[in-house]
C-alpha cells in the first residue's frame, strides 16, 4: 500500500511538473506571437514612412556691442542684416487620397525651408513640392515625382481608446525610420497655443527627429502624425503628442483642394468648466465649453448665444471641454449651420448657428481680444464683468464690482491673498464698477506705491494692502 501511495505520488509530482512547464511554454510562445505581431507591423508601415531634410537660411540683426564706445573702432562689428543658412530634419508619412499620394508632415518642419528632400526607406530621394500648409493645425502636404509608393492607410482616430497600443516610427536625432511602441495615454488633449484641433498624447519615445511620422495601431493604421513633446530636457520622457489623423484627413483635404484651410468661426470666446464654476452654476460635472463671451454680430451674437452659456453638444456630439468645441467647430465649413445644445439656467436649450469664415482678419482681431482678455498686468490677476446671472450663481445679486477670474501664481495678488470668484469693489476708495474701471485706476498707479482694494467674498468685504510691482 506504501508503494503503491509513493507510486502516485511521484506521478502526481511528474505531471504537476509537466503541467507547469507547459503553462510556462504557453506564456512564452503567447509573448513570440506578440512579438512577432510588432515585427509584422513595423515591416508594413516602415516603407510608408520617410525621412525629412530641409535646407533654408534665416536672417537675423546684428548688433556691435561696441557701438558708442571707445572700442567701437577697434572691436565693432557692422551692423545689419545677415542671412545664415539652417538645416533641419523630420519625418513624414505618404498617403494615398483621391487617387494621388502625398507626403504628410508637420508644418514646423519644412518652415523657412528653400529646398525640401524626402527620402524613401529604400535609401531613394526626391525632391519636394509643398502642395499646403497650415500652422493652426501644424499640418503641411508635400508631393513628389514618384510613383507606386509604398503608403499607410488611415485608421479612424475618434475611435481611440485610452490603454490601447500604438507604434511611433520616424526619424529621430536622424535615425531613420526608428520604431518605438507604447500606449495611448489619452485624447482630447489641448494645444499649447489655442490652435484649432487636439492632440493624442502617447508614452511611445518621440524624439527631436520623429516630427511629421507615424502613429499607428496594431492594425498598420495611421491614427496620428506626431508633432511635439513635452520635456525639459530636450528628449523623450514618455510624454509625445500626436495630431488626430481625423483632423489630419480634413487638413489634406481642405490644403489639395483649396491651397488652405477653410475653417469655420463662432465668434465666442470659450473656456473650461472647472469644479467651483460647475458647483455655482447648480451642475454635477464639468463636461462642456463656457461661452465667456460673445463677440457682438458675429455668428454667435446672430443665433442666439449668450455669455455663461454652456455648451454640451455641437450636432448630436457631445461637447466635453473647449478643446473639443474648438476642434468641432475648425473642422466644419464656414456657410454651415450648425446646432449647439446650451445650458442657459439650468436648461437645455436648442440654437441654430450658420458659421462665418474664421479669416486672417478675424484670427487677428480674435488673438487681440483674447490677449487682452487674458492680460494679467502687473498684479497677476484676471478679472471679468459681473454679469447678471454670475452675480445669482454667486451670490452677488445686490453687489458691484468686477469679478477675480484667474490669479497667477506667486503674483502680487496671489500673495495678497486673493483668489477665483472674489469681486473688487473699489481701489484706493475709487469704486470699480467695470472691466475698463479697473484698468483705468490701476493705471494711475506709480511703481512700487502702496495701494488698498476693497474685496468681497463668501466671508465678507475686507480691505486688501497691496504695493504695485516695480517695471
Amino acid at each position: 500500500m506504501r508503494s503503491m501511495s509513493f507510486s502516485l505520488l511521484v506521478l502526481c509530482l511528474f505531471l504537476t511538473g509537466s503541467s507547469a512547464q507547459a503553462y510556462e511554454s504557453e506564456n512564452v510562445r503567447q509573448l513570440q506571437m506578440m512579438s512577432d505581431g510588432f515585427a509584422e507591423i513595423a515591416a508594413e508601415v516602415k516603407p510608408g514612412v520617410v525621412a525629412i531634410a530641409t535646407e533654408g537660411t534665416v536672417t537675423t540683426e546684428a548688433r556691435n556691442p561696441f557701438k558708442g564706445s571707445p572700442l567701437e573702432e577697434y572691436f565693432g562689428a557692422p551692423e545689419g542684416r545677415r542671412e545664415r543658412p539652417r538645416d533641419g530634419q523630420g519625418s513624414g508619412v505618404i498617403i494615398d487620397f483621391r487617387g494621388e499620394q502625398y507626403v504628410v508632415t508637420n508644418n514646423h518642419v519644412i518652415r523657412n525651408a528653400d529646398d525640401i528632400r524626402v527620402q524613401l526607406s529604400d535609401a531613394r530621394f526626391f525632391d519636394a513640392e509643398v502642395v499646403g500648409r497650415d500652422s493652426l493645425s501644424d499640418i503641411a502636404v508635400l508631393k513628389i515625382d514618384a510613383k507606386d509608393l509604398p503608403s499607410v492607410e488611415l485608421g479612424d482616430s475618434d475611435g481611440l481608446r485610452e490603454g490601447e497600443w500604438v507604434l511611433a516610427i520616424g526619424n529621430p536625432m536622424g535615425l531613420a525610420h526608428s520604431v518605438t511602441t507604447g500606449i495611448v495615454s489619452a485624447v482630447g488633449r489641448g494645444r499649447f497655443s489655442g490652435e484649432y484641433g487636439s492632440f493624442v498624447q502617447t508614452d511611445a519615445a518621440i524624439n527631436p527627429g520623429n516630427s511629421g511620422g507615424a502613429l499607428v495601431n496594431l492594425r498598420g493604421e495611421l491614427i496620428g502624425v506626431n508633432t511635439a513633446i513635452f520635456s525639459r530636457s530636450g528628449g523623450n520622457i514618455g510624454i509625445g503628442f500626436a495630431i488626430p489623423v481625423n483632423l489630419v484627413k480634413h487638413v489634406v483635404e481642405q490644403l489639395v483642394e483649396f491651397g488652405e484651410v477653410r475653417r469655420g468661426l463662432l465668434g465666442v470666446f470659450i473656456g473650461d468648466l472647472d469644479a467651483l464654476v460647475a458647483e455655482a452654476m447648480g451642475l454635477d460635472n464639468t463636461q462642456g465649453a463656457v461661452i465667456e463671451r460673445v463677440m457682438k454680430g458675429k455668428a454667435g451674437y446672430k443665433g442666439g448665444v449668450k455669455a455663461d452659456d454652456i455648451v454640451v453638444e455641437i450636432d448630436g456630439y457631445p461637447i466635453r471641454d473647449s478643446t473639443e468645441l474648438r476642434s468641432r467647430i475648425g473642422r466644419t465649413a464656414p456657410g454651415v449651420e450648425i446646432e449647439l445644445v446650451v445650458l442657459r439656467d439650468g436648461k437645455k436649450k436648442k440654437l441654430n448657428v450658420v458659421l462665418e469664415e474664421l479669416t486672417e482678419d478675424a484670427l487677428a482681431e480674435n488673438s487681440s481680444r483674447q490677449q487682452e482678455d487674458e492680460s494679467q498686468g502687473p498684479l497677476g490677476v484676471n478679472v471679468q464683468e459681473l454679469t447678471n446671472q454670475l452675480a445669482k450663481q454667486l451670490g452677488y445679486e445686490d453687489d458691484y464690482g468686477v469679478l477675480v477670474s484667474r490669479v497667477k501664481s506667486g503674483s502680487e495678488a496671489a500673495r495678497r491673498g486673493l483668489r477665483r470668484g472674489m469681486l473688487i469693489q473699489a481701489i484706493n476708495r475709487m469704486k470699480v464698477e467695470s472691466v475698463e474701471d479697473f484698468a483705468d485706476v490701476l493705471e494711475e498707479i506709480e511703481p512700487g506705491t502702496a495701494f488698498m482694494m476693497r474685496i468681497k467674498a463668501r466671508r465678507g468685504t475686507r480691505l486688501v494692502g497691496m504695493r504695485m510691482p516695480m517695471d
